[in-house]
């Protein structure tokens, strides 16, 4: 019964915040997010059950270091999130990218606090689907893809979902301080940015954290480099197609002329990715061959992975020190400037490269 107050507060919050377009979507997120909050269980109870297995009550306690990290040594936001357990049977959520077929623009939603979005996201892939559907109907490029955790940029307690607790050491100490980062600086309307933020500070502080707990000769920390490696192969990548399909739709032709030329270039791109496969260390971007590819695919991956580099130079220049990276990104916050305008005078000040990064 406590959840029927929890959510007629948030629909009366969400009424007045939205339009009436986005009152149906937002208020169903509402309903599963409070369905997720009144279900999860304290993590010290589902520590004390005694068919919770060894490996679960480990990775549970693994969460709670990765969590003290990020708050004590990088200065991510304390929150209560993590404090809660909610089982659950696949992805937690599954999230719909479009894009212009015959330009690179991704599609925009526009939501109250968080802004400008470029991707949608369901608790029920039927849901997702008939987005998609919509979208296609509609002349756009489409991506549909699965995730295991999201957060609620501090606003809400966020749990451990079960689905979580199947990775290994580093990836999962690499999506705990990925979403923590999110809810320590977050830029309205500014989802790349956002994103590849995150994905460097996950990547490094997974390393960093594992490092200080299994020393640097360690296999995890071995595995957790291979991953941030294979994550800046696969940005240059990215970056690579990105720039060659920029120039071909710049043309002056006709969007048939750029529709019909455009799957000669994704042939092309996707051989390129496959005669590159053998650099890859882990498994992550293995499989990427396999997705049929289209703009919305491209600028999907491309969100989390541009600019990979720059952080890289970012972090080697304020002395491989994390805690003063995020420093930065909070004083550009604070700034209220947009962040990529920012840095970009930042970095030319310090002598260091801009060049496309910021593109």
């Amino acid at each position: 019964m406590r959840i029927l107050p929890t959510l007629l507060l948030f629909a009366l919050i969400l009424f007045f915040l939205t339009g009436c377009g986005h009152v149906l979507y937002i208020s169903k997120l509402g309903w599963h997010q409070a369905y997720i909050s009144f279900h999860s269980v304290p993590i010290q109870e589902v520590l004390k059950e005694e068919q919770v297995g060894l490996e679960i009550q480990g990775k549970i306690r693994f969460i709670q270091e990765v969590k003290r990290y990020g708050e004590e040594h990088l200065g991510l936001r304390k929150t209560k999130s993590y404090s809660k357990f909610y089982e659950v049977k696949g992805p937690i959520l599954y999230v719909v990218t479009a894009s212009e077929k015959d330009q690179l623009k991704l599609y925009n939603w526009t939501f109250p606090i968080v802004g400008r979005v470029t991707y949608k996201g369901f608790f029920i892939k039927d849901e997702a689907l008939k987005e998609q559907r919509d979208l296609d109907r509609r002349g756009y490029d489409t991506y549909l893809q699965p995730s295991e955790a999201y957060s609620t940029l501090g606003w809400l307690k966020d749990p451990i979902f079960s689905s979580m607790l199947k990775w290994d050491d580093g990836t999962l100490a690499n999506l705990i301080l990925h979403e923590m980062v999110h809810a320590t600086v977050y830029f309205k309307g500014k989802t790349d940015f956002n994103e590849q933020m995150a994905t460097f500070i996950g990547n490094q502080g997974a390393i960093d954290f594992l490092t200080r707990k299994c020393g640097n000769e360690s296999q995890a920390v071995l595995k957790a480099v291979q991953s941030q490696q294979d994550d800046l192969l696969f940005s240059r990548w990215i970056d690579q197609a990105y720039e060659r399909l920029s120039k071909f739709y710049a043309q002056e032709i006709s969007k048939e002329e750029k529709l019909r030329g455009r799957e000669g270039i994704f042939r092309s791109l996707q051989e390129k990715f496959r005669e590159m496969k053998p650099l890859f260390k882990t498994d992550w971007h293995l499989l990427f061959d396999q997705i049929p590819l289209n703009n919305a695919v491209l600028l999907a991956h491309r969100q989390y992975f541009h600019r990979l580099e720059m952080f890289e130079r970012l972090y080697d220049y304020l002395g491989r020190d994390l805690r003063r990276v995020m420093a930065l990104m909070k004083e550009i916050q604070a700034s209220e400037e947009e962040p990529n305008t920012y840095l970009s005078r930042w970095m030319k000040e310090r002598g260091l490269t801009v060049s496309s990064f910021l593109q």
